[in-house]
């Protein structure tokens, strides 16, 4: 099997090390600094606090919450074996047929299904989110079990579980390229929160059906290879999904599952032709973290992942602007020309 991501890596968590606090801390101590005395940036703030209760509420962001809270790989108070005895359907079209239709009706913009590739799957995954000190983690194995387990050392998936339901929530491309304060973070949040509700409300109505599945917002496996696998869109040199109809401004979201399900077939090229000529996003990065040339298979920063053809964004320098502007950028998927 091919070597997989150690989550530990993500920016979130390498630039907390850095800074030797937790970025989200600097962030909001510098948002706070920057609205002081400012009415308009005050009130940006807390629209900003509506806007992510949610995502907090469930998440934050899912960095970290593996099987933790309404995150949790297990059915929240109910019996998964008398579920299974009561299974809905083990038609592939018919099951998938249901999800997507449920997915829109919920408030997904988009939905479809891949088959759940390991190497997808983060290696191992930090259980202390955006800690300065060195990372606790748990690592993230198959195994032949009837149900997602947790020990001390690992987070077990079933064998069985080799689809995934993959999910996309719009957010308004003139708000991530606004220079209103605060507008990109607000909407960015509100992205989350959508998202949050609508992975959770799925993976109800999966495991209601009879079956398995793990929820999953940032976390537990790659939401971009995984939304491509589905046939949602394909990967653009911003490291982002550029959904079809949709465009980049888009949050993804997965449950993984064992329910009978079609799988999409993946693109031959998961890179639009599109993105070699544009670069948009690459000359609109104020701090040069989207790469301006061709794409490659090497891990050019630590937060990336070797072996696949894309464009290595450089995650670090990206958060650290977050930080250091006390605001949320989502400048390159606001630019893009196919959103």
């Amino acid at each position: 099997m091919e070597e997989r991501f150690d989550a530990s890596k993500i920016a979130f968590h390498s630039l907390s090390r850095k800074l030797g606090e937790p970025w989200v801390e600097v962030y909001r101590r510098r948002a706070l600094e920057m609205a002081r005395g400012d009415p308009e940036r005050q009130r940006a703030l807390a629209s900003l606090a509506g806007a992510r209760v949610l995502n907090f509420l469930i998440g934050p962001y899912g960095e970290g919450r593996e099987n933790r809270g309404l995150l949790s790989w297990s059915p929240q108070g109910l019996d998964q074996n008398s579920l299974e005895s009561s299974r809905l359907s083990d038609s592939p079209v018919e099951n998938t047929s249901w999800l997507v239709s449920l997915a829109l009706r919920l408030g997904a913009a988009a939905a479809g299904v891949a088959v759940l590739e390991r190497r997808w799957v983060y290696e191992r995954v930090q259980l202390n989110p955006y800690s300065p000190h060195e990372p606790r983690c748990k690592r993230i194995e198959f195994r032949p079990v009837s149900q997602p387990q947790e020990d001390e050392d690992e987070l077990i998936i079933p064998d069985s579980v080799t689809r995934a339901l993959v999910v996309i929530v719009t957010m308004r491309k003139e708000e991530l390229r606004s220079k209103s304060p605060l507008a990109a973070s607000i909407e960015t949040n509100l992205g989350y929160s959508r998202m949050a509700t609508l992975v959770v409300s799925m993976a109800s109505a999966i495991r209601e059906a009879g079956f398995t599945a793990i929820p999953c917002m940032n976390d537990t496996a790659l939401s971009v290879p995984l939304a491509v696998s589905a046939g949602l869109g394909l990967a653009g040199r911003h490291g982002l999904l550029i959904a079809h109809e949709k465009g980049s401004s888009v949050r993804i979201a997965k449950v993984l599952t064992d329910m009978p399900l079609k799988a999409a077939t993946p693109p031959s090229n998961p890179i639009p032709e599109f993105c070699h000529a544009c670069g948009l996003c690459a000359s609109s990065c104020p701090v040069g973290a989207i790469p301006k040339g061709e794409p490659t298979r090497e891990a050019l920063h630590p937060c990336n992942m070797a072996g696949h053809l894309k464009w290595p964004v450089d995650g670090e320098a990206c958060l650290a602007y977050w930080v250091e502007q006390g605001e949320s950028c989502a400048l390159c998927q606001g630019v893009c020309p196919l959103s």
